[in-house]
């Protein structure tokens, strides 16, 4: 029994409905499409056009470019602001819904891009990661070895013309070879737990330093057309140049594109929103937008963070972009930062639990200032709480209330 709610209808109303949209492209069928049709009495005529339009635009925008589709975008939506500012009539407004109508179906098209680039970018961490229980640094290898990492800050790297990895500068590890950089190949990974750090040099050369609670994958080396890796968590990337092959970030719901550049990225799972920023050269960052995915080229000492939430991306200037990189010294660096969101981050590196009253956090003093993180977890707490003029109290190793 088919829904009738479409029965009133008009054309605009049909192509403003996703559910009808999918609808139209699930009954490609004439046979479905009349049954379906016969349901709604009412709207055929109203319905009949609105296929065509939809069907149209899904053979003829199916293969626009991503960089079209963006521009295209872009167009439109500045198209809307002007007239909306210069109150035109109801005439041109009824074109710019209808503009924004046609961009409903050209997200069809989009929708299925990003399906379909996600399927092949979008890389599942092995299961076996996640229930480690280790306190240390684990590299899981592609041939389904386990290295156990057990010194501060470990540092891996892989060695020029060799299958091979050194640990520390001390220990040399052999490397099966594997498929390179086909799609279906195994990648290596590199966990690092909550209170931990630890850094690597790629096969390219690119320098990588992976903040607490972080997991990276990539590959033994860098084959095909572009460099692929792919993280969950916070890194600090200087990748080295190469005209010929673009390197390429990945998280759950963004994408960085560099040549050759320095830029810190934060992409935590539990935080609502993807943060990057550029110290040198120029990055692409796109996100994972409602419609289309949406694209900021940053340039030196700007800061684009992607709301998990809105879906949109939002670049602003930093004054001091080497604050967001200050981790990998060893001390946090501030200005005007929301307690809670300073707390997360001391969460991660000493690995402990904060608990408090989240409307009560309103109250807090911003926080602005450095924190020393080679300290003990009390005395860290002790500076934060004359900062921020909050009392504590530490009930074991791994919990802390704040009032």
């Amino acid at each position: 029994m088919f829904n009738k709610k479409y029965n009133d209808y008009s054309v605009e109303d049909l192509l403003h409905d996703q559910e009808f949209v999918s609808i139209v492209l699930k009954y490609s069928s004439d046979k479905k499409w009349g049954q379906f049709l016969e349901s709604h009495q009412d709207s055929k005529s109203n319905m009949r056009k609105a296929r065509k339009l939809i069907l149209l635009f899904k053979i003829n925008l199916e293969q626009v470019e991503e960089e079209r589709k963006f521009k295209l975008w872009k167009d439109i939506t500045g198209f809307d602001k002007e007239y909306t500012r210069k109150n035109k009539i109801r005439r041109l407004r009824r074109v710019i819904r209808i503009a924004a109508s046609i961009l409903i179906i050209l997200s069809i098209s989009s929708v299925a891009y990003w399906g379909l680039n996600q399927q092949k970018s979008f890389y599942q961490f092995a299961e076996s990661a996640s229930a480690l229980t280790t306190d240390y640094p684990v590299l899981l290898l592609a041939n389904g070895e386990q290295i156990i990492l057990e010194k501060n800050d470990p540092e891996i790297k892989f060695l020029e013309n060799r299958d091979a990895i050194i640990i520390n500068n001390e220990k040399v590890i052999n490397i099966s070879t594997q498929n390179d950089n086909s799609e279906d190949q195994t990648l290596n990974e590199l966990l690092v737990p909550y209170g931990r750090k630890s850094s690597l040099v790629l096969r390219d050369g690119t320098k990588v330093w992976l903040n607490a609670g972080s997991r990276f994958a990539f590959p033994q080396k860098f084959e095909g057309k572009k460099r692929t890796v792919f993280i969950e968590g916070e890194g600090y990337f200087e990748v080295a140049k190469n005209g010929k092959k673009a390197f390429h970030v990945f998280s759950e719901n963004i994408e960085v594109e560099v040549l050759g550049t320095k830029f810190n990225l934060s992409a935590y799972s539990s935080d609502d929103f993807s943060e990057t920023v550029l110290l040198e050269g120029s990055v692409n960052m796109w996100g994972e937008g409602k419609l289309i995915r949406d694209r900021e080229l940053m340039k030196p000492n700007q800061k684009t963070v992607f709301s998990k939430v809105e879906k949109d991306l939002k670049t602003s200037i930093v004054e001091n972009p080497q604050m967001y990189i200050s981790w990998v010294e060893g001390w946090y660096q501030f200005s005007k930062e929301d307690l809670p969101q300073v707390l997360k981050k001391i969460e991660r590196h000493y690995n402990v639990t904060f608990s408090y009253d989240k409307n009560a956090m309103v109250k807090a003093l911003p926080i602005s200032g450095k924190l020393d993180l080679n300290r003990s977890i009390d005395e860290v707490m002790k500076v934060l709480s004359g900062v921020a003029k909050i009392n504590y109290k530490m009930v074991d190793d791994n919990l802390i209330i704040i009032n």
